[in-house]
């Protein structure tokens, strides 16, 4: 089944062409939104891999990528700008440390050539005394053999000594220079190692520092685009508890969506802001829109916003899906993106995590809204499910909470029901509900759709849809023809065909195919007559014998008035 929402088309179930998995799948190339910009995931794969894909143009169910897909994909391609960033910043880096190692060692061979040139103009003008620093004769020994020579020998030995002194001199500094030049190739190349090393560190800094930024910049506009709509009209901000409905402001309940309209008005929405948590998409009822500011009617959320930006000057900005929209009824709920049905608003909003649901399983693709929520999930794709034995008996929980629940029923015999609004602690789940009720007064009445009957329960409203109107009798007996809602009268009616007689009186010893007949039966021996005519206030144990009197004694009369 495909469906469109304002992120792009969903293909549900769809096979992915990148894992093989069959999951709520995307198209490959078509664009989608996510973080207020556009992607196409065919182009991702040419970016990021070079990879161009076949059958972009086949049918669509040809052409999916799976969510957890998508995720993976998202990443390459976010690491591979990160590499591209690095790889930018170091060659940066290297070409100004490269230019400033040239300059100096282009003055440091100046300098040298210099100091030659001065030595060569020394000599030049020397007496042809050698001031030798690696162990050569002394001055005064070589005058002694200069002066013993004659005068054509003693002029050649001077230039070749002159000569020998020159190269000797420059292959020292020739050797000073390649050193000093090594020394400054190591300098410059651990300086380098120690910049590659500062620039990886500052960009697995800031890398997240920009999409943290991103998103608190996100976060805020969204929140501020709320906190407008909520006090410039008369939307319905509220909370929920399974499928039931709690005052954003005092948390008081409702069952019924229109009174919690009601009584949201007595609320003052500039107070809107103080009550909101952080982390927390917010729900709003957005059933009615009209302008608080003027006497505007109002049809949709897009001209709401254009009609506060243009008319009361507020600053609305360009963001879509920054709460969760509902439009509450008292029975079939829509959703207010794909115009899916649903009987209870938990259903609802668990479809609602589909659209809007950030928190992904990398294994079957299930969006949640919170973190908490997808671990709990995760759990259930786990091999080994933890579990908790009770330390009495050996009963085996799957959560702490079940356990404890349990051993305080059970063993201890505490109550474990805290009711949130007083310190009574109750037995059972039905005896808090029953609590508030009767000691809270909260306001839980479920009206049928189909008839006048009323509940206190929305579990008693389903049982009598399903059994009187729905007609859903699911045990049909093997004899004959008759079917049940639930198996415990399925077996009191096969009596009537085994002709067993089970239920016993304990004190006249009278037996009976059914329960029923035996409790009518046990009024008979209760000294209470608590069934009286009207007419001649003649009294009886059981309702079926004030009938028959009335039929003997009061023939003519209306039935109907003496029922119980």
């Amino acid at each position: 089944m495909s469906t469109n929402n304002r992120k792009g088309p969903i293909i549900d179930p769809g096979l992915c062409r990148c894992c093989g998995a069959t999951k709520k799948c995307r198209l490959l190339n078509v664009e989608y939104e996510w973080l207020g910009q556009k992607e196409v995931y065919s182009d991702l794969f040419v970016d990021t891999f070079g990879l161009m894909l076949s059958h972009l143009d086949a049918d669509p169910e040809d052409r999916l990528i799976c969510a957890t897909c998508v995720t993976r994909l998202r990443d390459a391609s976010a690491f591979r700008r990160q590499v591209l960033q690095c790889e930018e910043k170091l060659l940066q880096d290297s070409i100004t440390l490269d230019t400033a190692g040239e300059s100096d060692s282009k003055i440091k061979r100046e300098t040298d050539l210099k100091e030659e040139i001065n030595d060569r103009d020394d000599d030049r003008y020397d007496d042809g005394i050698a001031h030798d620093d690696d162990g050569n004769d002394s001055d005064d020994t070589v005058l002694a053999k200069i002066k013993s020579e004659p005068r054509v020998t003693r002029s050649k030995k001077v230039k070749k000594e002159k000569k020998s002194k020159v190269k000797r001199k420059m292959k020292v500094k020739v050797k000073k220079a390649s050193k000093e030049e090594m020394k400054d190739r190591k300098e410059m190349l651990a300086a380098m190692q120690m910049m590659e090393k500062k620039l990886k560190r500052m960009q697995e800094i800031e890398q997240p520092i920009k999409i943290r930024q991103r998103y608190q910049d996100s976060e805020h506009q969204s929140f501020q685009n709320t906190v407008t709509i909520v006090e410039s009209s008369f939307v319905c901000p509220f909370d929920t508890s399974f499928s039931d409905y709690f005052c954003f402001y005092c948390r008081e309940v409702y069952t019924d969506p229109e009174k919690l309209r009601l009584h949201t008005m007595t609320h003052d929405p500039k107070t809107f802001k103080d009550y909101v948590t952080n982390k927390k998409m917010v729900q709003i009822d957005i059933d009615r829109l009209d302008c608080r500011l003027c006497p505007e009617m109002i049809t949709s959320l897009d001209y709401l916003k254009e009609h506060l930006t243009n008319t009361h000057g507020k600053t609305i900005y360009p963001l879509s899906n920054e709460f969760l929209k509902f439009k509450l009824t008292t029975h079939n709920l829509t959703c207010t993106e794909c115009g899916a049905s649903f009987s209870f608003f938990h259903a609802l909003k668990k479809h609602m995590a589909e659209h809007f649901g950030t928190c992904i399983c990398d294994i079957c693709g299930a969006h949640y809204f919170e973190e908490r929520m997808l671990l709990l999930h995760q759990k259930t794709h786990q091999r080994i499910e933890e579990s908790y034995p009770c330390s009495s008996c050996e009963k085996v929980f799957k959560s702490k909470h079940s356990r404890y629940l349990h051993e305080a029923r059970t063993h201890k015999k505490e109550p474990a029901y805290q009711c949130p609004k007083c310190d009574e602690v109750l037995f059972s789940y039905s005896l808090r509900y029953r609590h508030m009720i009767e000691v809270h007064n909260e306001q839980r009445m479920f009206t049928c759709a189909h008839c006048e009957r009323t509940y206190d329960s929305r579990k008693s409203l389903r049982e009598h849809t399903r059994r009187y109107h729905l007609k859903v009798f699911k045990h049909q007996c093997d004899l004959c023809d008759k079917r049940f809602y639930i198996p415990s009268r399925l077996k009191e009616h096969m009596a009537t065909h085994t002709g067993e007689r089970n239920f016993r009186c304990e004190f006249c010893g009278k037996s009976y195919p059914r329960m029923r007949g035996l409790k009518v039966h046990m009024q008979s021996h209760s000294s209470e007559k608590k069934f009286r005519c009207m007419l001649c206030n003649a009294s009886f144990t059981q309702n079926v014998n004030l009938k028959n009197h009335v039929k003997r004694q009061h023939q003519g009369l209306d039935l109907e008035e003496y029922h119980e």
